[in-house]
């Protein structure tokens, strides 16, 4: 199976996907999903100290979530 997978701009609610001459497929499904940039974490060592916090043999549920690590919506 080939996969083209690109972020694109959209204009006047247009996209335009260049297709590598290696493509042969003569349909494809197309899935268009909303993208959002990702903001930059301030502290880069955060991510540590949470890691840190949850490796441990005995964790409650509450303990296990990580706010450094966001789960995008979609």
């Amino acid at each position: 199976m080939q996969i083209v997978r690109e972020l694109k701009k959209v204009s006047d609610r247009r996209i335009v996907i260049d297709l590598p001459d290696s493509f042969y497929a003569k349909e494809v499904e197309i899935i268009v999903i909303p993208y959002k940039k990702r903001g930059l974490v301030d502290d880069k060592n955060r991510w540590k100290k949470d890691f840190l916090s949850i490796s441990k043999w005995d964790i409650t549920e509450e303990e296990i979530k990580i706010p450094s690590w966001k789960i995008e919506e979609f």
